[in-house]
């Protein structure tokens, strides 16, 4: 039975279970898991990853924790995130409950109320280090602006534990034992003041959307009133609530204190966080964004405007290609501390003029305007000053609330003009090349690009995701190619790229840069050159390192608007810096995202033919009657994992867990994944239990399916004959297969092993599709593949 089959036969039994017609323990599948409340979900409670919880390098071994989180709206289901985004090593939980907690300031449940959770039907769950799983649904009643108990119980050593550093909320620890299921809090004898491991709460319920507030302190609450929920994205909850009819709109936190839009300090800085933290929140509709001050009064301080206001730019514009709506919030006063300067003081008003008058924002919130004193305009009113002047005290923060305008949260602007913009090329960044320890300054980089779908604009994104300092493009281009194999350009089709109307971008560390659109009329089935220019040392280099592609370096200054090739003298078969293209499209209505390994990433297809199973099944939906429906854009990554990250320079790259929301989640226009991961780690791992495999994939596609998209998973290949092979890992991998091919989590399969294997030796790769290496597919094996699927199972 299909994912979605299931949810349609299980729609009824959880109605009535809502309807107090059936018994708890009726709603329960045959794999132990609740059924999925139907309808749509909607986050009602998050926390940002700020960083690891200082001089505990071994976690809480053998300890509950007890978290205390506030709900914005409340509904008729549950389901629970936690994280290890930061963690180094994964982090296993045996035990994981939520509850109605009876008061914000105690460690005890409503009686009644305590319900274990589960991951793919089972109890426990280990989260890969750099990674987030999200629990099964259950049926539970969330009050509306109400506090919930999510406690998780860690039997063994973890690693250092990611969280929330400054919760303004009273959390709990027990000395020893699993007690996440106690409904009394007698064991939580030791209080925190922070949230480790749990990211988020998502309720089913009447509400509509979210509205994600990004931000720093003064979005975290910084000095408001410990347990009394009155940071200003609480009271912005309270005024939703207060509206007439149902509330209609959650309100989510994701702020952090000390964060900065430019450079990260012992937090991720926010361009480096937005894919986590905003663009995949659950059922986001709009964001408003208030963030600066650290950037102008922290170390290191900035004191030019523009770059500040460019990477204000860049989040208005990633938000909005996401397709939702940007409110940007004013600088607050900081006059009177201890940072404050007359030279600092114009970067903020410049950065506010900004806000104001930029034409970025959909709306704006006058903050500044809200807490300024009228006769001192650049400090606090006393009323609303906390006492350091710069953070808001309770009333400050239910003044900042109160000037949110509550019609613009949920609506697009009349006569807004909706695009279509689908990706057409993507490519997985991998690691940083060695042997750039200072970038490549004084470089120019032609990346070559093969599209699906066509277009008659495009934009460009590119990647510092896995460098350790800011990137400074000095300019970046876009043209039509000649060949797929030279790196001229066809004349007359070079343009100039710019970020927020101007030619440079620095791209923070961890972070990506979305370009303006630009009008080129791009060809489907074709070859672009994306071209960037690195003037000055910028640290690590993030690549692509098995392109099977050639693109093309020259030392020798900005040849970026060159439409000869004549200055790129080295070839290289990686793409730097380059991570995705995306069009717009009259016909296209969406995008494939294909998402695995070698397998996945072409590893021994032919060099320059565009010969990975994901371009032959590009093929086949272009040869379809009719305009060209869907893009396909590749998010393989060479040695790749579910499990396990790569260390240092190895090409494997983050595990899936850890790159799922910027390879997959976030895609421009994606409506369906196909997943073909696993094999590197049955062949890499000794003993591997293959139920960790298939909980690994359950997982994957639940966190997909929670972001409306359609999951197709792939059969694992054959490997005999592979160095690493064993018989116990081949029964490992026909384990999988069989859970693959008879689990109802997913919305369709597809059979590679089937079509790849040898008749004669089913474990191995039939000779007519074998590479050499027997483990890889020839240019006729991956055409084997993309035949093999069934295009009537993308949408």
């Amino acid at each position: 039975m299909s994912y979605a089959l299931r949810m349609t036969k299980t729609a009824g039994t959880v109605l009535a279970l809502v309807l107090g017609l059936t018994s708890p323990a009726s709603a329960t599948g045959q794999d132990g898991r609740s059924p999925a409340p139907p309808g749509d979900w909607v986050g009602t409670w998050a926390a940002s990853a700020s960083g690891v919880v200082p001089n505990l390098p071994t976690g809480y071994p053998d300890r509950t924790i007890r978290n205390v989180v506030h709900t914005s709206v409340g509904g008729s289901g549950v389901r629970v995130s936690l994280t290890n985004v930061l963690g180094t090593v994964a982090a296993r939980m045996d035990a994981v409950t939520v509850a109605v907690a009876d008061a914000p300031d105690r460690p005890d449940a409503v009686a009644g109320t305590m319900r274990a959770l589960t991951f793919g039907g089972a109890p426990s769950v280990t989260i890969p280090a750099g990674g987030e799983v999200l629990s099964d649904p259950i049926t539970f009643a969330v009050p509306e602006d109400g506090d919930l108990l999510v406690s998780v119980y860690t039997p063994v050593p973890s690693g250092p534990v990611t969280y929330h550093q400054v919760a303004n909320q009273t959390s709990y620890l027990s000395p020893n034992g699993d007690h996440a299921a106690d409904e009394s809090g007698a064991a939580f004898t030791e209080t925190i003041t922070f949230w480790p491991y749990v990211s988020g709460v998502d309720v089913l319920g009447r509400a509509t959307g979210a509205v994600v507030t990004l931000g720093d302190s003064i979005t975290d609450g910084n000095n408001s009133n410990r347990n009394a929920n009155h940071r200003w994205p609480d009271y912005l909850a309270d005024r939703l609530i207060a509206a007439p009819g149902p509330t209609r709109l959650g309100v989510l936190n994701a702020g952090i204190s000390s964060n900065r839009l430019l450079n990260s300090t012992w937090n991720p800085n926010a361009l480096a966080r937005l894919d986590r933290d905003v663009l995949t929140a659950t059922g986001a509709r709009s964001v408003v964004v208030l963030l600066g001050i650290n950037d102008i009064g922290g170390q290191p301080q900035h004191r030019e405007p523009s770059e500040i206001i460019a990477a204000l730019g860049q989040i208005a514009a990633q938000v909005q290609a996401k397709g939702l709506r940007v409110t940007g919030g004013t600088l607050t006063p900081f006059g009177g501390s201890s940072n404050y300067t007359e030279e600092l003081e114009g970067v903020r008003q410049a950065v506010n003029d900004f806000v104001r008058n930029g034409g970025a924002f959909d709306a704006v919130a006058d903050f500044d305007a809200a807490l300024r004193d009228p006769a001192v305009p650049n400090r606090l009113r006393a009323e609303y000053d906390s006492g350091d002047h710069l953070h808001p005290k309770d009333a400050g923060y239910q003044a900042m609330a109160a000037v949110v305008d509550l019609d613009k949260l949920d609506s697009r602007p009349p006569g807004h003009r909706v695009d279509t913009w689908v990706g057409t090329w993507q490519t997985a960044m991998a690691r940083t090349t060695p042997g750039t320890d200072q970038g490549m300054p004084n470089h120019s980089i032609r990346n070559v690009l093969h599209t699906s779908v066509g277009g008659d604009a495009a934009r460009v994104r590119l990647s510092n995701a896995l460098g350790t300092a800011p990137v400074l493009v000095g300019r970046a281009t876009l043209a039509v190619a000649t060949r797929p194999d030279a790196p001229d350009a066809v004349p007359g089709t070079m343009r100039g790229l710019t970020f927020g109307g101007t030619t440079s971008v620095t791209i923070p560390a961890g972070g990506e840069v979305l370009s303006d659109p630009v009008s080129l009329a791009v060809p489907a089935d074709g070859d672009l050159l994306v071209t960037v220019y690195t003037p000055a040392p910028s640290g690590p280099v993030t690549e692509h390192p098995r392109a099977y592609q050639t693109s093309f370096i020259t030392a020798d200054g900005d040849h970026a608007a060159d439409e000869q090739g004549t200055a790129f003298t080295q070839p290289t078969t990686s793409w730097y810096y380059a991570t995705a293209v995306d069009v717009r499209s009259r016909s296209a209505r969406g995008t494939v995202v294909t998402f695995g390994d070698s397998i996945t990433d072409g590893d021994k297809s032919t060099v320059n033919a565009n010969r990975r199973w994901p371009d032959v099944l590009a093929d086949r939906l272009a040869a379809k009657p009719g305009p060209t429906a869907l893009g396909v854009v590749n998010s393989g990554m060479s040695a790749n994992r579910i499990l396990d990250s790569s260390t240092g320079t190895g090409i494997g790259g983050p595990n899936a867990f850890a790159r799922l929301s910027r390879d997959m989640l976030t895609t421009s226009g994606a409506r369906t994944v196909i997943v073909l991961e696993g094999v590197n780690d049955i062949l890499n791992l000794a003993h591997l239990d293959p139920e960790t495999l298939k909980l690994a994939l359950r997982q994957i596609a639940a966190q997909a399916h929670a972001q409306g998209l359609r999951v197709v998973v792939g059969t694992i290949t054959p490997i005999k004959g592979w160095r690493s092979y064993t018989e116990e890992r081949e029964g490992v991998r026909q384990a999988v297969n069989e859970f693959i091919r008879t689990s109802d989590d997913f919305d369709a399969v597809v059979d590679f092993d089937a079509v790849l294997r040898d008749p004669a030796d089913p474990q191995r790769i039939n000779p007519s599709y074998d590479s050499g290496d027997h483990l890889h597919p020839s240019d006729a094996g991956y055409r084997a593949m993309a035949e093999a699927i069934d295009l009537g199972t993308l949408r």
